[in-house]
């Protein structure tokens, strides 16, 4: 009961980061913008089995999002089999810590086309296109995020409710000056980021 709380609590704290980051991600890319904004008016919210299948470009934003700004920027697993052995001979004793890099990983140009730049049309087929375990902001694997489809369902909902009756604009100017900080584990924006809300026409 205990993990299933402290799981509750992490998905929402990791969903708040990553609908900050789409959404600063957006104000910076009009076209998507305009597209994902377009299907969501148009979505079928009559239930949320079948909002959830209304909001397929939605899903692919959100999914770009998460590659180029996964909320954590590493994983550690430690290592249970004695001298592991890997396919360049090198070997990890028992017990040693692995850490690998999520940020790193999605955006290596050996798995990305185009890793630096914000293709929300990567994800048209899905993960098919996708080598297996290069994409791990909910890890993958038999030790995948457990609140996973929760936390994909909910920003689909917090994108709905904030977009089908208001438009969001960066400030003039302003478009291009927001960064991310790469420093510590969590990935977060720089600064806040102000834009412009009005009631959709």
């Amino acid at each position: 009961m205990i993990d299933d709380i402290i799981t509750i609590f992490l998905v929402i704290d990791n969903m708040a980061k990553t609908i900050a980051n789409m959404m600063v991600r957006v104000m910076r890319e009009p076209r998507v913008y305009e597209k994902m904004v377009e299907e969501i008016r148009q979505a079928d919210v009559s239930s949320l089995q079948s909002m959830d299948k209304s909001l397929r470009y939605t899903e692919m934003v959100i999914l770009e999002a998460l590659r180029l700004h996964p909320t954590l920027m590493r994983g550690i697993r430690s290592v249970q089999t004695p001298n592991t052995r890997l396919n360049n001979d090198l070997v990890i004793k028992d017990k040693a810590m692995i850490f690998f890099g999520h940020l790193v990983l999605h955006r290596l140009p050996e798995y990305w086309k185009n890793p630096r730049e914000f293709l929300p049309e990567r994800w048209e087929n899905g993960s098919k296109d996708i080598t297996p375990f290069t994409y791990l902001p909910f890890v993958a694997g038999p030790r995948v995020c457990m609140g996973k489809h929760l936390a994909m369902l909910s920003m689909k909902l917090a994108m709905v409710y904030t977009f089908r009756e208001y438009d969001m604009r960066p400030i003039p100017g302003e478009e291009k000056e927001m960064d991310w900080d790469y420093r510590f584990t969590i990935v977060r924006p720089t600064k806040g980021y102000n834009v412009i809300f009005s009631r959709a026409a």
